[in-house]
């Protein structure tokens, strides 16, 4: 079906109602709209409410000239390009025509008025305004074609991502909650088909048991405010056997609203979160359990530890007070055996100056022994006086006094860069001073003694290494070396009562570090120890 060619209206402007009227007869078979002003406000106003498709406008007007009003036509926007054609009379000065043109008329008509003329020049701007019109149209209908099916296209990806969406969702109208839509895993989760077009209550009667959920859903529709709800929980029956079964769901409800910005419905959402809510209650419950078996294995662990420090205390006790008492007997025999000696050593055969002489060295052995035994035993009960140490020149100053041992021997200490350590400056001296001894000790048997020292981080602590080339020992006994009176050497191969490397694991577990050594027969052993690094120095102040 072809569309109707749009009318077209047509402004006359003319101060004298004859030609007016001379006008509309000369157009009127035409069958336009025609639109008489009598001055040019009025043919201004008359711009202002309606679109033409040319104005004819005499040049000379009561309140102002035709040219004027071109001239304010062309500075609105509606009538910019709206055809003006000026009439004038025959003798009119040929300026005032080129004034008019530059003002914006597109053509003039003399006086008195050719009919076939002005039809002629009013029918071509007709039918451009007919042409334009006709295209203007046509390109709306294209536009609101491709809005239609630009709308059409997201209401399906719209319609598909609601069929396809993780959550259950559904739209319901009006007070009664009327089920317009629902996607397949709502379905799914109410455990039927959703027929649409029933009341949501019609369709799940279960819902009437549990008023506050239809609370929810109208209090929606009467605010219009979005609700939201976490693990909310709801009861029906989901497999259609008549038992009700609880669930859990995490709840959005949105208001919906028509053209007219009204709340015709609500928009749901929701996500199931059963599974969580019940794992997390086991879990809730389980900890409960395990609270409690924490609380009675801390207590125990209490009444133990209480038992194992009244043990130590008590062993300590027995250690010092049998050391002390050893004492004083071995100091007997030491002295004895050396006034003996003096007394009546010339009188003796070899044979009994080699026992008394063996008398005299094992009491001082036990003397020592005992000391030991002392030092190790008060080890447990000094307090520390932990500060910054310089690793470094505490080595230094350890194997300065060591110079002696090491005199009329050929040995390489090889000590590299060692960092800083937070420890007590007095018992770290006794650990580098039993390694270190250890170290020369052991190394006794080669032509050229190489003990090396150096360290390297390890997390928030520092790994502190003694190297030697010594005897080096059996690694299936290294749980022995740190062991009290533990020795995988003679005392006639090498001097020693077993309490050094004891002292050093405990001196460095009472900081916090650990302590474990590496060897091999005739290859040496190397020691390693850590403790926690100290602090960066600041304003240029250094540790002990």
């Amino acid at each position: 079906m072809l569309e109707a060619a749009p009318k077209a209206s047509i402004l006359l402007v003319d101060d004298l109602p004859a030609n007016l009227l001379a006008l509309e007869a000369l157009l009127a078979p035409f069958g336009h709209r025609l639109v008489q002003a009598s001055s040019g406000q009025e043919a201004l106003r008359c711009a202002l409410l309606e679109d033409f498709a040319v104005i004819l406008m005499d040049v000379r007007l009561g309140d102002m000239s035709g040219i004027e009003v071109t001239a304010m036509l062309r500075d609105r926007e509606r009538t910019r390009h709206t055809p003006v054609l000026l009439m004038t009379a025959a003798s009119s000065d040929e300026r005032e025509l080129l004034e008019g043109y530059a003002h914006g008329a597109v053509d003039y008509l003399r006086k008195p008025l050719v009919p076939e003329v002005l039809r002629a020049k009013v029918a071509v701007f007709v039918d451009l305004y007919r042409a334009r019109e006709s295209v203007r149209r046509h390109e709306e209908r294209l536009r609101a074609q491709e809005r239609a099916a630009l709308e059409s296209a997201h209401r399906e990806r719209l319609h598909h991502l609601l069929i396809q969406a993780p959550a259950a969702i559904s739209i319901l109208r009006g007070r009664d909650l009327i089920f317009e839509f629902v996607n397949p895993l709502y379905e799914k989760i109410i455990g039927r088909s959703i027929p649409m077009g029933r009341p949501l209550t019609e369709v799940i009667p279960e819902l009437e048991q549990d008023p506050r959920s239809l609370e929810r859903l109208r209090r929606v529709l009467d605010t219009g405010e979005l609700y939201v709800g976490t693990e909310i929980s709801s009861r029906w029956d989901r497999q259609g056997t008549g038992r009700m079964e609880e669930s859990f769901f995490n709840l959005f409800y949105q208001p919906v609203r028509d053209e007219h910005g009204h709340i015709s419905g609500v928009l749901t959402f929701s996500v199931e979160v059963t599974e969580q809510v019940l794992a997390r209650r086991k879990a809730e419950s389980l900890a409960a359990d395990l609270n409690q078996l924490n609380a009675e294995l801390e207590h125990r662990v209490r009444e133990r530890t209480a038992q194992l420090q009244e043990a130590n205390r008590e062993l300590e006790s027995f250690s010092y007070s049998v050391s002390h008492d050893l004492r004083a007997p071995l100091r007997h025999i030491t002295g004895f055996a050396q006034l003996l000696a003096r007394r009546a050593g010339s009188k003796l055969d070899e044979a009994s100056r080699g026992y008394l002489d063996t008398i005299i060295s094992a009491a001082q052995q036990g003397g020592t022994l005992i000391d030991d035994l002392l030092s190790f035993s008060r080890m447990s009960r000094a307090e520390l006086h932990k500060r910054p140490v310089d690793l470094r020149a505490l080595m230094e100053e350890v194997r300065h006094e060591l110079e002696a041992d090491a005199s009329g021997r050929a040995v390489e200490w090889r000590i590299g860069a060692l960092p800083r350590v937070e420890a007590d400056p007095a018992l770290l001296r006794q650990v580098v001073r039993n390694l270190l001894s250890n170290a020369l000790k052991y190394t006794r048997p080669r032509p050229r003694a190489v003990i090396e020292v150096g360290a390297q981080p390890e997390g928030e602590d520092v790994e502190v290494w003694v190297r030697d080339n010594g005897v080096g020992f059996e690694m299936q006994y290294v749980d022995k070396l740190f062991g009290v009176f533990q020795r995988l050497h003679t005392a006639d191969e090498f001097e020693g009562t077993g309490i050094g490397l004891a002292n050093v694991r405990r001196i460095i577990s009472r900081h916090g570090g650990r302590t474990w050594a590496e060897g091999l027969p005739g290859q040496g052993a190397t020691f390693h120890f850590s403790l926690p690094r100290a602090a960066p120095m600041k304003d240029g102040h250094r540790g002990e």
